[in-house]
């Protein structure tokens, strides 16, 4: 079912910005003391990266254990062990968790989050290469960088002598990506957490200066296609039916107010030439700033899917793969305001937009929280994607910020 997130919903916010001024000095100092960690930067960034992340790559010891493992996790784990956490565990899905105590053990954690996951995994060995301070690799954008700048952490705050009232999670959360209904995993993590955070902050690989603090609804879906056995009139080509599907999908009246697009992003189909093809996949996605606009839409697929099934006498199925509510914490919550200070205290502007992945999960428990991107890259999908360097530091200074703003006023009573 779609929630929204009410204004009263919001969970607990800053209770006053009055400090938030003073610490923009000690937040901008953070760069070139992190440009000093270059090379551990470097290193994390290029053994995270190489590290296959896609699941089922490492199992548990227990042969009947049912979970799959990533081998990015494990490193991620054995790593932040290594950097100096206080403690580090996993949940019931083998998410690592490093725990970086605070002084005041009353007060409620602040979770830094990011996917171990990269989208995209080419079929060979994974090498990352370094030239001219940018960093070449496939999916460094699209997660390795993000994860890589959680991962090193607690190497910047002990260095940096950086204390905290309240207790500092760092998650890695893996398998999100391996189709669209992994997004369940966040949910799964967040429901594992002995203590519910006061705030989270999820860190994307880019772009440096993304602020997502609300979500679109959205539905991704699959319309399977196949022909229907022993019905010698029916339709005999399943990509004519998923054409004709798709010529009434696209004919779907889409309002520009409130926004709402509808997506056709993958349709395959037919094995061989000369061939009709006996199933075809369409694979659809729906947004909108409305749920009840989403409903709408959804409705009257659901009707295409049901006339179409009956006037080509085809077997046809829709299978929804991830539904996500429109939730919003608010531009006039301190915790967006305060990204914002720092965002522009480091030169950067704010680029606001919506997020259609795991945010909802968190706002929908009320959980104050905001995606951010730690660098800038190009060809994120590709052999080629790559990201600079120098960005990563903006990039960790303004999370090591927000955690710093966040401890000082979002987890007090």
């Amino acid at each position: 079912m779609l929630v929204g997130i009410h204004n009263d919903q919001r969970g607990e916010k800053l209770n006053s910005d009055q400090n938030i001024p003073g610490m923009m000095d000690t937040i901008v100092a953070l760069e070139p003391a992190i440009e000093s960690m270059k090379e551990l930067l470097i290193g994390n960034v290029i053994f995270l990266g190489e590290v296959p992340s896609y699941a089922g790559t490492w199992q548990s010891d227990d042969e009947t254990s049912s979970v799959d493992y990533s081998v990015r996790a494990r490193f991620f784990a054995d790593r932040l062990v290594e950097l100096g956490v206080d403690e580090c565990t996993t949940d019931p899905m083998g998410n690592p968790i490093g725990i970086i105590k605070g002084s005041d053990p009353s007060r409620p954690p602040i979770l830094v989050v990011a996917e171990l996951d990269s989208l995209y995994v080419p079929a060979m060995d994974i090498h990352y290469s370094i030239r001219d301070e940018v960093i070449y690799g496939p999916g460094i954008m699209d997660n390795a960088i993000g994860a890589a700048a959680v991962m090193s952490l607690p190497d910047i705050i002990r260095r940096q002598g950086l204390e905290f009232k309240s207790t500092l999670l760092l998650a890695g959360v893996s398998n999100t990506m391996r189709d669209g209904r992994n997004l369940i995993f966040f949910e799964r993590f967040l429901d594992s957490l002995e203590r519910k955070p006061c705030v989270a902050i999820i860190v994307k690989g880019g772009e440096l200066g993304r602020l997502n603090y609300f979500t679109e609804a959205v539905v991704r879906a699959d319309i399977e296609c196949s022909r229907k056995e022993g019905d010698y009139d029916a339709t005999g080509n399943m990509l004519v039916v998923a054409n004709e599907i798709m010529d009434r999908l696209l004919a779907i009246s889409l309002p520009q107010k409130p926004k709402t697009t509808l997506n056709i992003g993958i349709l395959k189909g037919g094995y061989k030439y000369g061939t009709p093809a006996t199933a075809a996949h369409i694979g659809i996605e729906i947004r909108s700033t409305s749920n009840e606009e989403v409903r709408s839409i959804v409705s009257k697929i659901k009707d295409i899917v049901g006339l179409v099934r009956y006037e080509m006498r085809a077997d046809i199925s829709y299978d929804v793969v991830a539904e996500l509510g429109a939730a919003n914490l608010g531009w006039e919550h301190q915790l967006t305001r305060s990204a914002v200070q720092i965002l522009t205290s480091l030169g950067l502007q704010p680029d606001v937009y919506p997020s259609v992945s795991e945010l909802y999960y968190f706002l929908a428990r009320n959980i104050p929280s905001l995606t951010l991107g730690v660098a800038n890259g190009n060809d994120y999908h590709q052999d080629t994607a790559s990201a600079q360097l120098k960005s990563l530091y903006k990039g960790l200074a303004q999370i090591l910020g927000l955690v710093m703003v966040s401890d000082e006023g979002a987890c007090h009573d």
